[in-house]
């Protein structure tokens, strides 16, 4: 659900840039956009809108049975915003920028990530106790090595199954299928800046991503009609969704001829799409497969509306302050979100009512927002660690250790309970 690092030092998971007079670096690397870039308020409060469809789907609100459409446009948004760093930084050598880029997505994203795998464990254990599902403390283990889609592809779990608890950390596939694609996506950036003629590299970069989001797509809608659990978490159905974002970011950096009314037309038709696709899509949907396109249509739509800055009305109202903030810690909402929705079904007597939906989001917000200023922001803002790259390889093998650490003692102490 995913990410940017160029203004607000925000390396990951959270600020946005807008495009702004290019200055061609086809020597060194991709044509891009200067090096003082705006704050693209509208891009993070978009992944505030996808963050709260995602939590009215899984909370259960009535209007909101396709709200899992949010982490579709989570990709796409991710794609745009990952892309468009890589290719002002694809000048560096190989080594130094993927060293570069991998040291930042570990401060940003594994910390927190972490914090709430040993958290689940913990709190599920002391609420369950032998009612805890033996399959958790594997679960947490296969979280932690970004491998999550692969293990709930295993074990057949599925969000849409009625009657049954899906695993705890089951939101965490799609941080896993973001993760699996940008082992592959940055060495390929790298790679073509290495090999590629300094005017032909933006049209290999294109024809790369056209591509694959071809293969991707098509494979998606294959398998969607026949095995839908690995169609929903494989990351060969989802990558053209991260594809498609990237594409976008290729297409901003040479600016098309644009006007108010075609930037309204793009906002108009991209909320259309998503309303449409909220409304008509639910748990029965074959899904990703070609449905997915509206979400994604809609959210590349409307981010490219608004790479000009705020001059519509669609534009300027993605960038209140507000909405903004929801963007802001969405990837703390996003983690922590499925342990207060679910747990509680999972009780002997479940809690349910609104009254009970209503806790469980506050308790949501009050912990992203402790997550964000407290975990997210320090680590990832910290200059000892921007310095030591030796220093966030230990981090995050004491992140894993930990988490393994944790499912492990727990998971005895269950089965000896």
């Amino acid at each position: 659900m995913s990410d940017v690092v160029v203004t607000k030092e925000n390396n990951g998971r959270g600020s946005t840039v807008a495009d702004s007079p290019r200055r061609s670096v086809f020597g060194r690397g991709f044509p891009v956009e200067g090096a003082n870039q705006p704050f693209r308020r509208d891009i993070q409060s978009l992944r505030g809108v996808a963050v709260l469809l995602v939590i009215a789907n899984h909370a259960g609100l009535v209007g909101f049975a396709g709200g899992y459409i949010g982490v579709d446009m989570f990709f796409v948004i991710s794609g745009y915003v990952i892309t468009q760093l890589l290719m002002r930084e694809a000048g560096k050598t190989i080594r130094v920028g993927l060293s570069d880029f991998y040291t930042r997505r570990i401060r940003r994203i594994v910390p927190a990530a972490t914090v709430t795998l040993m958290a689940t464990m913990f709190v599920a254990w002391a609420t369950l106790g032998t009612r805890l599902n033996p399959h958790l403390p594997g679960d947490i283990q296969w979280a932690s090595l970004f491998s999550a889609n692969f293990r709930l592809i295993a074990t057949g779990s599925n969000y849409f199954v009625p009657g049954t608890s899906p695993s705890l950390i089951t939101q965490f596939w799609s941080l896993a299928v973001e993760e699996q694609f940008y082992l592959i996506f940055p060495l390929a950036i790298f790679l073509i800046v290495r090999y590629a003629a300094p005017e032909r590299r933006l049209v290999t970069l294109r024809v790369f991503l056209i591509v694959g989001i071809a293969l991707s797509a098509w494979w998606s809608i294959h398998l969607s009609q026949a095995d839908p659990t690995p169609a929903y978490y494989s990351p060969f159905t989802r990558f053209w969704e991260l594809g498609l974002g990237c594409l976008l970011a290729t297409i901003s950096v040479v600016r098309p001829i644009r006007t108010r009314r075609s930037e309204n037309l793009a906002n108009a038709l991209g909320i259309l799409l998503i309303l449409f696709a909220l409304i008509r899509l639910n748990s029965s949907s074959i899904y990703p497969g070609a449905w997915a396109w509206l979400p994604c249509i809609g959210t590349a739509l409307i981010i490219w509306a608004g790479v000009a800055g705020e001059r519509t009305r669609a534009t300027r109202l993605l960038s209140h302050r507000t909405l903004g903030y929801i963007g802001d810690i969405s990837y703390s909402l996003y983690l922590l979100h499925y342990l207060w929705l679910k747990l509680p079904e999972q009780l002997s007597s479940p809690l349910t009512g609104w009254q009970w939906r209503t806790i469980e989001i506050a308790g949501t917000f009050i912990c992203a927002i402790a997550s964000y200023h407290l975990i997210e922001n320090p680590i990832r803002r910290s200059q000892a660690l921007a310095r030591d790259r030796l220093a966030v390889v230990l981090l995050l093998l004491v992140c894993i250790a930990s988490s393994w650490t944790t499912a492990i003692v727990v998971g005895h102490l269950t089965h000896t309970a």
